[in-house]
């Protein structure tokens, strides 16, 4: 699985791939010094084997590496966030 990051530097997303097949993304968007995660989307299919996760922790890979607050609007992300940390 390959986890690639697609947008515009203001609407992002994190986009996970399996053969070119698209298995789910986490879209956020970036104002000023903040990373607003907005949604988390796994098929029904795929849900309960971690994909959220990775997903999630690639975007908060990211804001740390860039220096950005983290604003959870998704509710997995809020969840996420409560069970691990930042």
């Amino acid at each position: 699985m390959t986890v690639a990051r697609r947008g515009d530097g203001r609407v992002e997303s994190r986009q996970a791939y399996s053969r070119a097949r698209a298995l789910g993304g986490a879209v956020y968007e970036r104002r000023d010094d903040v990373i607003d995660v907005l949604h988390t989307y796994t098929p029904p299919a795929l849900r309960g084997g971690n994909l959220a996760a990775e997903l999630t922790r690639a975007a908060l890979d990211f804001a740390r590496a860039e220096g950005l607050r983290v604003v959870p609007t998704c509710s997995y992300t809020r969840r996420y966030l409560a069970r691990h940390g930042a």
